[in-house]
């Protein structure tokens, strides 16, 4: 058998050679030349503008059409394909629903790998298997709509075996006999519904094509089975009767395909850091309208293949490198010979190749050897050198590749055509018979004193049997060179392009709620609910529909339809929940899903805002402490603490009160300069404190210089007085006012609150106190500074998150609970010149005392009797400043003079500058006898003798 009417001439051939003078001496470079893979055609195979037939076709084969005696494909490799509708019906209510029979191509096919509808890729709830049917999962926002599925889809592989589908069956049109054996189809029902469909949707599919066979080494046939080998896609196209050719397997050289497919499956890297790839794959759509030779010739294209017909069988040739298998010398050629070089028409300096790409949703995409950027060529192969030495012409071929989907392999074949053009002297010449056994692809080696050719390697590309029983041969020059693999560069991703869907409507990006306090100019204030809408990415949004109600309601009310993104709701109800959801509507009036946001009104309860741009500038002995006003209506002060750590450290609990009141609106104060931390919260006028205090580091010393005077540590044992207080594990606790012995049950069947907690909730006291172990004296009546440092953290024993209620991220308060905002400690001071009377006890504030004794005491509160203040240590230090005291003009007489301090120091170690006047030489004086309360100066002449002087005195200490 063979193809058309040249069937019995390709078989004459190669018969004997007394038949050669009656056979057509053009026959066998006619069958040369249809199954070459690549030839120089006469005029551009790509029209240089516009559309062309290979675009057209695979353009086409994306579509859906509708007809009764299309072509039916052949998909060999894994392709793209839309298909034909041969069955479509409508049934249910108001035509509810739509049922489609698609045939896609030629079976058995392996597998469908995605389906798409509208040139959208649908989510399957399950994996598309040969005659299962599946519906759309729930994570498909295109027709995955209302909770159900609005698409199902029943695949048929196309087994000749297959049965009805049980999908259409449901229609009295579609029966048992309606089978559509060997031929993969698929059955579908669309359910309406404007938001996902337009009219008759578009269908396409991902399919891993036509199981063939292959054979192994020793050339046992294999199960069918998918395969991208060019080998075995030819194989089994020359050998289908339904489709190909229907040759016999006996007028195969299985070897020679063998052989091939071997060679097409070399991988090879296709640019540095990549997996291997195969050389040579078959992705392709076949046209069976198409006449058979055409077909095989789109076959062998893709894998640089020759299909000779040798000692009766057809025999499949790559070409690639390879070894000559004989040598003709000037003994075995006959006559003359015919030599020459590729024309001007048959060179390329440019070669740009059309192929299918999966990256570009499986439309025509062009290659070109040198790519546009050749720079990373060896100078030899860039454009714009061989465009010189090809006399400056521009020498452009083009060709089309229907089977590669590869840009690697696309570009290889280019810069392979490329190559070959440019290094393919012709040669033809006629030999002996010894000559007989070459065959199309062989290579020979020619050695020839007047050509300069020794053992020159020439591929065989025709072969004539002439009536002198000689061999004419038309031979190409072989390169090996022309067949190495070259790394390519990565191809850059290409941007998706994503047209809007008007049916797919995106919804707000999200839907944010607060809540804030409006004052009227009259002075009422009232709550309001502030609704901000994340805008759409849709770009054909009309409008936001904007709906509310009380968590306890059954029904939305519309609040606003508009294109605004802020919608405020007037008067809410404080503490109430309220939930909220909107929805976009674009300018067809379809409408996106809504999105929902809930909240509790906080209104006037809620914490007053943060202080911001907190700022210290120290100048002299004060810190000048500045911020910004906060935007809250009740503001009622702000409040100041400090604390000593420079680290970053300090916290508002472990913080002493510098300023305990700062009435709005100052926003600013000024204080005495330390070196430590200034803390500042606003406070509203239900006494809430802002969420997080707004601390700023000084790090400037006080020009003053001070001196410790006295340093009272209680922790850890605490040995001071007690007061509805007590000492737990080295801190102090609030005591319960519940007696162990008044509780009633089992205290070891208690199971929602701490052993600690007894039996009964909120049961501490509401406040206690300790108060220090000794009182500090500072020797006399004295102006000192006095700071303190207390750390402390909280406790709430009833409060257990294993038997909280709810979900705990819904709860209105605090994550970690409203422990620290329901207890605290702070510090007060007492003072006293006698260690009788002493003042009350006062809260505590850093800065300048005057007294000789000092008492403190820690107050411990709790404002909701569950919770209690945890104090883990207390520091008070007592400083003092340094001071000066001088005297100017002061006559000391001939004996001691005696200075009295006004005021005295508190330490002996002070210093003393005396500066006199009218000295005379050798004159001098002595300090002696200093106290705290003054000195004595005795002058003296050279001789030793008192005198009397006029001088003046510095003293500096503390």
């Amino acid at each position: 058998m063979g193809f058309g009417g040249f069937g019995g001439i390709v078989k004459a051939v190669t018969k004997a050679v007394s038949f050669f003078k009656s056979a057509n001496p053009l026959v066998s470079l006619g069958v040369t030349l249809f199954l070459a893979w690549v030839l120089r055609p006469k005029v551009p195979e790509i029209e240089d503008f516009g559309t062309n037939e290979f675009d057209d076709f695979e353009r086409g084969i994306l579509l859906n059409k509708q007809s009764n005696d299309a072509i039916i494909p052949v998909i060999y490799g894994e392709r793209l394909v839309g298909g034909t509708r041969v069955f479509m019906e409508t049934s249910g209510t108001d035509n509810t629903y739509l049922y489609m029979a698609i045939a896609m191509a030629e079976g058995e096919i392996n597998s469908i790998e995605e389906i798409r509808v509208d040139d959208k890729v649908v989510t399957w709830a399950s994996a598309l298997s040969d005659g299962t049917a599946v519906e759309v999962g729930s994570g498909d926002s295109n027709f995955y709509k209302n909770s159900e599925s609005l698409i199902r889809v029943e695949p048929h592989f196309g087994t000749d075996s297959q049965t009805a589908s049980t999908l259409l069956s449901t229609l009295s049109s579609w029966g048992t006999n309606h089978r559509l054996r060997g031929v993969c189809y698929l059955a579908l029902r669309f359910k309406w519904n404007q938001d996902a469909f337009t009219g008759i949707p578009k269908v396409q599919a991902k399919i891993k094509g036509k199981k063939v066979v292959s054979y192994n080494a020793s050339l046992v046939a294999q199960a069918s089975a998918h395969s991208t080998n060019p080998a075995w896609c030819l194989l089994d196209y020359l050998t289908n009767e339904r489709y190909g050719k229907g040759i016999a397997i006996s007028e195969i050289d299985l070897q020679s395909f063998y052989d091939a497919s071997v060679v097409c499956e070399t991988q090879v890297e296709p640019y540095s850091g990549a997996s291997n790839i195969n050389i040579f794959d078959t992705n392709t759509v076949l046209d069976t309208s198409q006449k058979i030779i055409d077909n095989v010739r789109e076959l062998l294209k893709g894998c640089r293949g020759y299909l000779p017909y040798t000692s009766g069988k057809y025999k499949l040739i790559i070409e690639t490198t390879g070894s000559a298998s004989i040598t003709l010398t000037e003994d075995d050629i006959i006559g003359g010979y015919n030599l020459s070089i590729p024309t001007k028409n048959e060179r390329y300096n440019r070669v740009i190749v059309g192929f299918v790409n999966p990256e570009r949703n499986y439309q025509v995409d062009e290659l070109q050897f040198p790519p546009i950027d050749d720079s990373s060529l060896p100078s030899a192969d860039q454009h714009a050198t061989m465009k010189t030495a090809d006399g400056g012409f521009l020498l452009e071929g083009r060709f089309t590749f229907k089977t590669i989907t590869s840009p690697y392999q696309a570009e290889e074949m280019a810069e392979v055509i490329l190559r070959r053009s440019r290094e393919a002297i012709t040669l033809g010449l006629n030999v002996s018979f010894d000559a007989y056994d070459l065959a199309i692809g062989d290579i020979v080696n020619i050695t020839h004193s007047s050509l300069g050719f020794s053992a020159k390697p020439f591929r065989v590309m025709g072969i004539t049997f002439n009536e002198d029983y000689t061999i004419g041969l038309s031979l190409v020059e072989y390169q090996a060179t022309h067949y190495t693999w070259a790394t390519k560069t990565q191809q850059a991703t290409i941007p998706t392009t994503n047209l809007p869907n008007p049916f797919n409507i995106q919804p707000p990006a999200s839907v944010t709620l607060s809540d804030q306090l409006i004052e009227y100019n009259d002075g009422t204030v009232i709550v309001a609910l502030d609704v901000s809408i994340g805008a759409s990415l849709d770009s054909f949004i009309d409008f936001y529909q904007v709906e509310y109600k009380l968590s306890t309601d059954s029904d939305f009310i519309i609040y606003a339809q508009g294109s605004g993104l802020n919608h405020r709701v007037l008067n809410v109800i404080d503490q109430s929940t309220y939930d909220v959801r909107v929805k976009a509507v674009n300018t067809l009036g379809v409408s996106s899903t809504y999105v929902s946001a809930s909240r509790t009104i906080v209104g006037a309860v809620e914490p007053p805002s943060d202080v911001e741009d907190f700022s210290c500038n120290i100048v002299g002995q004060e810190a000048h402490l500045g911020w910004t006003q906060i935007p809250d209506l009740d503001l009622a002060y702000y409040s100041l603490r400090f604390s000593k750590e420079t680290d970053g450290s300090a916290t508002w609990s472990n913080s002493v009160a510098l300023v305990e009141k700062i009435s709005r609106p100052a926003t600013s104060i000024s204080v005495p300069a330390r070196q430590g931390t200034y803390l500042i919260k606003a406070v509203d006028k239900l006494g809430n404190f802002s969420s997080n205090a707004t601390a700023i580091i000084s790090n400037v010393t006080s020009v003053l210089n001070f001196n410790a005077v006295a340093t009272q540590s209680e922790h850890p044992d605490f040995l001071g007085t007690t007061t509805n207080v007590i000492v737990d594990n080295n801190t102090l606790r609030l005591d319960s006012s519940e007696l162990f012995d008044s509780a009633s049950g089992d205290f070891d069947t208690e199971s929602t609150r701490f052993f600690d907690s007894g039996v009964a909730n909120a049961d501490f006291y509401a406040s206690g106190n300790y108060l220090f172990s000794d009182i500090i004296d500072i020797g006399s009546k004295h102006t000192a500074r006095i700071t303190a440092s207390l750390s402390q953290s909280s406790d709430n024993p009833d409060d257990l998150f294993d038997n909280r209620s709810g979900l705990f991220d819904s709860a209105s308060s605090n994550f970690d609970g409203d422990t620290p905002a329901n207890a605290n400690a702070h510090l007060e001071i007492a003072t006293s010149d006698d260690n009788i009377t002493y003042t009350a006890f006062q809260n505590f504030v850093i800065g300048d005392y005057t007294a000789r004794y000092f008492k403190f005491r820690v107050v411990l509160i709790s404002r909701d009797l569950a919770s209690t203040p945890v104090v883990s240590e207390v520091i008070v230090t007592i400083d003092m400043a340094d001071r000066i005291f001088s005297g100017n003009d002061i006559a000391s007489g001939v004996g001691t003079k005696t200075v009295i301090f006004t005021n005295p120091f508190k330490s002996v170690n002070y210093a003393v500058g005396i500066t006199a006047e009218d000295m005379n030489t050798g004159d001098f004086f002595t300090v002696s006898n200093k106290t705290v309360n003054g000195f004595d100066v005795l002058f003296k002449n050279s001789g030793g003798t008192n005198v009397s002087r006029t001088f003046d005195f510095i003293a500096k200490g503390f």
